[in-house]
């Protein structure tokens, strides 16, 4: 059960490290707050009301 310690704990440090070289290899060029949307986002974002009211089922068809 030792060596299942070591994994744990192991897998986290790394995951840690490797999250600290990311950034500072990156120079810190992420900012998560304020992302441009793609091509994708946007059409979907468009899309979105289309859908909703495509399967809107509430009113029937009379």
């Amino acid at each position: 059960m030792h060596w299942g310690m070591w994994i744990f704990w192991g897998s986290i440090a790394a995951l840690l490290i490797g999250t600290y070289l990311v950034d500072f290899l990156t120079g810190r060029k992420y900012n998560f707050k304020e992302q441009e949307k793609t091509f994708n986002q946007n059409s979907a974002e468009a899309d979105a009301p289309r859908e909703v009211g495509r399967y809107n089922h509430q009113s029937g068809p009379f």
